[in-house]
């Protein structure tokens, strides 16, 4: 199995946010991420996984109101 993994430059155009709003969010932890070395990488799966969870608790929260 083939895994993609993204720098945080690719990460940021495909999620369409800045740099500084993605090393935001793994200073807080709230995004998956590891590191190899000193480099911050993403695995894709693990990120689209993230949204749709990010997703459905928006959509929930929305119902509510």
């Amino acid at each position: 199995m083939i895994k993609e993994i993204y720098d945080i430059k690719k990460l940021s155009i495909y999620l369409d946010i800045s740099i500084s709003e993605i090393r935001k969010l793994v200073r807080e932890k709230r995004i998956p991420y590891f590191r190899l070395g000193n480099r911050i990488k993403f695995d894709l799966k693990k990120i689209n996984s993230w949204l749709e969870d990010k997703e459905e608790i928006e959509s929930r929260t929305m119902l509510l109101y």
